[in-house]
């Protein structure tokens, strides 16, 4: 459990983040939907949450509490996966109502 306290844990997951936040706006592009400054700062704060639920679970992991990391990883989970379907509907339904309603 030693990794998931190091400085390359942290490094990944960044890493994996920056990855994140590319691919979407790739894929945003390629779907031809635009998003807002506003869109954009709301999808940048759930990803920071999602990397806060994997950090809280993994941490816990580290410091030898299962049960703390199992309570924490079923409550910040299922708040990371319900705000994440509802942004998904309010950032991609929208945009695709209004590049509807504007052809």
């Amino acid at each position: 459990m030693h990794f998931f306290t190091s400085g390359a844990f942290w490094f990944i997951e960044g890493v994996f983040v920056c990855l994140v936040i590319i691919g979407f706006k790739y894929w945003m592009e390629d779907h031809g939907t635009a998003l807002s400054w506003w869109n954009w700062v709301l999808f940048i704060v759930w990803l920071f949450f999602g990397g806060f639920t994997i950090a809280f679970i993994t941490t816990s992991l580290g410091e030898n509490e299962p049960r703390a990391a199992l309570l924490g990883g079923i409550l910040f989970g299922l708040m990371a996966i319900l705000s994440g379907f509802i942004l998904w509907k309010l950032l991609i339904c929208r945009s695709q109502n209004t590049k509807i309603e504007g052809e």
